[in-house]
């Protein structure tokens, strides 16, 4: 019986000492922490042609050669264009510079890229991650979005193995979110726990339906707005870009050069856009999943030769109808999976100016009813009006803002959608990265009545790094304290705006009264 029971005690031992090398052995972590993947915009990877080899050239971004020899061609043809006022000198020097940088980038009939033009994507090999870090996911942002959304695949397989964790969690920036909405859909739900849709065109962005339907447009004032919008006066450096802008607006030079623009529109429009435009940039399918549904089809007869292209259209098309039309079922599946949803979409910025969709509220670059997915949003500078009445009263919450500016009742997930009211495309400091911590390393499914610190409705205090609840809060909730901000964009504020102000407002009746 001793034998027996010593036998007993010592396979109990051995198996004790070596579970806990067998966990290892298994690479499984537990850190209780899981890896993020940063799936990021588009432009952020460089696209070379002839990669690694002796004639290797960047095509995106461009460098500074580039943009030299750009301008060297383009000089003597303005000078030509001014002395002959012929501007087709300055359209044929346009034209062949801008296929000479980027044409070719341009995707053939089948939407697939040239064989010697790729990017250099690198899988991770570092083993360490936790809070404030991730892994950052490169990507071919031309090329068809359910095909990258093929490499993500990949790379959160990858990412699991190298971590040892059977879960990730994304975080996804502008067409980030392109490609995390077509992994939903190709590739399901279960390696993801927690996923944030950071200013991204869920359900596409103006700018691309309406330069690709050429509704092209420019104006001094929202071209002000846009710049100034974009560089507030935060420290002393972008005072000087404030103030420069501020310049050329009120000495006329902005309205001389728009006049200018759009002499030259009026001539070149159609050749920029019938040789360069359409059979480059026009290609690309990663532009096209941006294109909202309301002026799709335009831009498809625009643009697209179903004979030629039509391999190409059958992607776009793939993406269009199964993956943005289908958004809804997508992000509520996700939901019902197991995966928590945070959709966060800025406003109160001016919109890139060069198209007619110009005065819709956006982050600067992504209309904010389309980054919200489907948040009913008043024009920028406007308010959804005095008596105005929530759409969807379902829920029994308030979902319209403090400015009476959104009406996030309208949202796909309007309990998971939060505003950052003057937060620039994918402009992200300390603070906004504090609650999306809060959100994503948590062992619950926050939403917007979960934290009165983190409130649908959040006004954005950069030059503190912080974000200030703006109000809508949950029964029995009280406004969090804050300190009064001591930034220099504050003193700015105190001290100097009321000056420029009052005489900004006088320059301002200077130009009403010259018909500017």
């Amino acid at each position: 019986m001793k034998k027996i029971i010593s036998v007993i005690l010592s396979v109990a031992m051995i198996f004790c000492v070596l579970a806990p090398a067998a966990t290892a052995a298994s690479g499984k972590c537990n850190c209780g922490v899981n890896p993020t993947i940063y799936v990021g915009p588009l432009g952020s990877t460089d696209i070379y042609e002839n990669p690694d080899a002796k004639n290797e050239r960047t095509l995106f971004r461009p460098t500074t050669e580039t943009i030299i020899k750009l301008v060297v061609k383009l000089l003597p043809a303005i000078a030509l264009s001014s002395i002959t006022f012929n501007l087709d000198f300055l359209g044929d020097a346009l034209i062949e510079g801008v296929n000479d940088a980027f044409g070719a980038m341009a995707l053939d009939g089948n939407g697939n890229s040239a064989p010697n033009v790729a990017v250099k994507p690198e899988l991770p090999t570092d083993t360490e991650h936790g809070v404030n870090m991730s892994y950052y996911f490169s990507y071919d942002w031309r090329l068809d979005p359910v095909y990258n959304a093929g490499l993500l695949n990949e790379y959160v397989q990858h990412v699991k193995e190298l971590t040892g964790h059977d879960i990730v969690n994304f975080r996804a920036s502008s067409m980030g979110g392109v490609v995390t909405l077509a992994y939903f859909n190709e590739y399901g739900y279960d390696d993801v726990d927690a996923c944030i849709f950071q200013c991204c065109p869920l359900l596409g962005t103006d700018v691309a339906g309406d330069l690709l339907n050429r509704k092209v447009a420019l104006d001094a004032d929202r071209l002000l707005a846009y710049a100034t919008d974009g560089y507030p006066p935060f420290d002393a450096e972008s005072v000087l870009l404030w103030s420069l802008f501020n310049g050329l607006y009120y000495s006329g030079l902005v309205d001389a050069v728009l006049f200018l623009g759009d002499i030259v529109l009026e001539n070149l429009e159609t050749r920029v856009f019938d040789e360069v435009l359409t059979p480059v940039f026009g290609t690309f399918l990663g532009l096209w999943s941006f294109v909202p549904h309301e002026s799709y089809e335009s831009a498809k007869t625009i643009n697209l030769d179903p004979e030629t292209q039509a391999g190409l259209i059958e992607k776009a098309d793939y993406y269009h109808y199964n993956i943005q039309q289908r958004a809804d079922k997508i992000l509520k599946n996700a939901q019902k999976n197991g995966v928590r949803v945070m959709i966060v979409a800025g406003y109160n910025i001016q919109r890139t100016p060069l198209v007619e969709a110009m005065e819709n509220n956006s982050d600067a670059t992504v209309d904010t009813k389309y980054a919200s997915a489907g948040a009913t949003v008043a024009p920028l500078d406007g308010t959804l009006g005095e008596n105005y009445v929530q759409k969807n009263k379902k829920c029994g919450h308030n979902h319209v803002s403090p400015d009476n500016v959104i009406d996030a009742s309208t949202c796909i997930l309007p309990e998971h959608t939060w505003f950052i009211k003057d937060m620039l495309h994918s402009n992200c400091h300390d603070g906004i990265m504090e609650m999306y911590n809060w959100f994503a390393y948590a062992d619950e499914y926050y939403d917007v009545w979960s934290n009165p610190a983190y409130t649908q409705f959040l006004q954005n205090d950069k030059p503190n790094l912080r974000v200030i609840a703006m109000g809508n809060f949950a029964e029995g909730d009280k406004a969090p304290e804050y300190e009064e901000g001591d930034a220099f964009y504050n003193k700015f504020e105190k001290y100097v705006a009321p000056v420029t102000d009052g005489m900004f407002s006088f320059l301002d009746k200077c130009r009403d009264f010259i018909g500017l």
